[in-house]
């Protein structure tokens, strides 16, 4: 070949310069090939580490669930996510967080795994992933993005964490349980109305309820710390002593009280009478013994016990005797034959016997239509006089009208009561007057007007009644003890009943001296006017303490 043949055909080509040139090729393909699987193993790394972090941050079902759904989305490439979750004992899954619209509306809940497979099916650009079937069951959608598929080695990260997360997502409900089931207690306990109270072992007070504050008149910061014999001063109200804490008790054996009463100081440091349960348990597991205890004011079911026995005393007293005198006469009239005089002196006498009888049944029934709630008044205007004197109409039956002085002005303005509830009010307090007072001394009634108000009075010269005992006569059941040494009959439910017929109207009655200095008592009581009649001074309505506390009461 010649010289110029040699140039045209250009350089010499190495056949080991091509292969070491592929092979370089071919190395740096492995390299970028392997580069690049690494980076896709460091990534889902990071992912499952970003997941596992997110999976420990704790927190709400709905936090989790908006943390857990922007990372899922992000790693799949999806255009949007959404969550939802079961909650134990409730059918159904409700969607907890939610990213981006989607091609459709999505339900807010699924009946169950089974129809969220059927959404997937009717949707085409979703896809489903169930983290976990078991109760909570949780599913996750994913929006597939029209122009790519899915991101398969973020999905791949998101199955293999699935169990994980399920796993998170059940913790959070059950803190949520937890977290709700310890508020209602609180609540449950906030809003008893007995005294709670929690000691520990050394029977310190570490926790008192609203109630107990409110009881005990103290605050739960100052009661904290304090012994429990200190806080409820049992010892002090003669409940029981140190060594008979039912607190104690129940610390050192393990075993809960049911039931045991005993004494606490109130506010006031009254004593009062309480039932309480006890019980000893951990404040957690593995912590410190706690002991509690309910305590519930009884005072009022021992004094309703002691009515109720007052009650069957009196009413047995008060039947057994006129009873006792009906049999006799009755058996006097059967088995022996009597004039016709004595017939009828025993017949009028077995009659007003029974006239007792009648009396104290209709006062039993009043009693029982005032616990009646609400009671029911049927207001009209009616003047006081006319009252006053259809009361002396009745009393003209007895022969008593002319013991009865009222003295009482023409120019009283109409009440606005129940007719035949006050005309009741006056019967018994009038009566009462006659039966207490001597036979030939006046009982006058009288009636002003202040303000918005008739103050009627009843006066008498009768026994009186001692100051100390002139609130628990408008009591049920109870007699003062000069009346009760007099042996004059009663059944002590008289002025109760006149007490609460005038509360029912806002109005109040009291018991007091003659105001001239002379033997005998005042009953005082408050009643409504009719509002187009009642005074004005200075253009405002003038009221007095007693009527504005009635009014209240009313």
């Amino acid at each position: 070949m010649t010289e110029g043949n040699r140039e045209s055909a250009g350089p010499a080509v190495d056949p080991e310069l091509d292969q070491l040139r592929a092979r370089l090729a071919a190395l740096e393909r492995e390299y970028r090939s392997a580069f690049d699987q690494a980076q896709r193993e460091a990534d889902a790394l990071f992912a499952q580490y970003q997941l596992s972090q997110l999976v420990a941050s704790g927190g709400s079902p709905a936090e989790l669930g908006r943390a857990v759904i922007v990372e899922l989305v992000r790693l799949a490439g999806a255009d949007g996510g959404a969550i939802w979750l079961g909650e134990t004992g409730r059918p159904g899954l409700g969607m907890i967080a939610r990213t981006d619209e989607f091609a459709a509306p999505l339900p807010t809940d699924l009946e169950d795994l089974g129809a969220a497979r059927e959404l997937a099916e009717d949707r085409q650009d979703l896809r489903l992933i169930v983290l976990g079937e078991d109760v909570p069951a949780s599913v996750v959608a994913l929006a597939i993005p029209t122009e790519r598929p899915l991101d398969d080695d973020g999905l791949r990260v998101a199955q293999l964490a699935r169990h994980e997360l399920a796993s998170a997502f059940g913790g959070a409900r059950l803190r949520e349980a937890l977290e709700r089931e310890r508020h209602e207690l609180g609540e449950v306990v906030d809003g008893a109305t007995d005294v709670i109270v929690q000691v520990d072992e050394g029977r310190r007070v570490v926790r008192l309820n609203p109630a107990g504050e409110r009881i005990l008149g103290i605050d739960s910061a100052a009661a904290i710390g304090r012994s429990c014999g200190d806080v409820l001063g049992c010892a002090v109200a003669g409940g029981h002593g140190e060594d008979h804490c039912p607190l104690a008790e129940v610390i050192a054996s393990g075993g809960a009280i049911g039931y045991r009463e005993t004494a606490m100081r109130d506010a006031h440091g009254t004593p009062i009478r309480i039932a309480g349960g006890y019980s000893r348990a951990p404040s957690h597991p593995g912590g410190p013994i706690r002991a509690t205890a309910i305590l519930r004011d009884i005072s009022a079911v021992r004094a309703l016990e002691q009515l109720r026995e007052g009650f069957v005393a009196t009413v047995s007293h008060e039947l057994r005797t006129p009873l006792a005198l009906v049999r006799g006469y009755a058996e006097t009239i059967l088995h022996f034959e009597l004039p016709a005089a004595e017939q009828r002196e025993y017949v009028e006498r077995i009659h007003g016997v029974t006239s007792r009888l009648g009396s104290l049944v209709d006062q039993i029934l009043d009693i029982t239509h005032l616990d009646a709630d609400p009671l029911i008044l049927e207001r009209a205007p009616v003047a006081f006089a006319a009252l006053v004197a259809r009361l002396r109409g009745d009393l003209a039956l007895s022969g008593d009208d002319a013991r009865l002085v009222a003295d009482l002005s023409p120019e009283l303005p109409p009440i606005d009561v129940d007719i035949v509830r006050i005309g009741r009010v006056l019967e018994n307090l009038v009566g009462n007057a006659l039966k207490y007072a001597p036979t030939p001394t006046p009982i006058v009634v009288g009636a002003t007007v202040d303000g918005d108000w008739l103050l009627a009075t009843i006066d008498d010269e009768g026994v009186g009644v001692p100051e100390a005992e002139r609130s628990l006569v408008l009591e049920p059941f109870h007699r003062a003890w000069n009346v009760r040494e007099s042996r004059i009959p009663g059944t002590g439910l008289g002025l109760y009943i006149c007490r609460r017929l005038v509360e029912a109207h806002g109005g109040r009655l009291s018991i007091g001296d003659r105001p001239d200095g002379r033997p005998g008592t005042r009953v005082s009581f408050s009643l409504p006017l009719v509002a187009g009649r009642r005074r004005v001074d200075g253009g405002r309505p003038r009221r007095t303490q007693a009527a504005s506390q009635g009014a209240a009461r009313g």
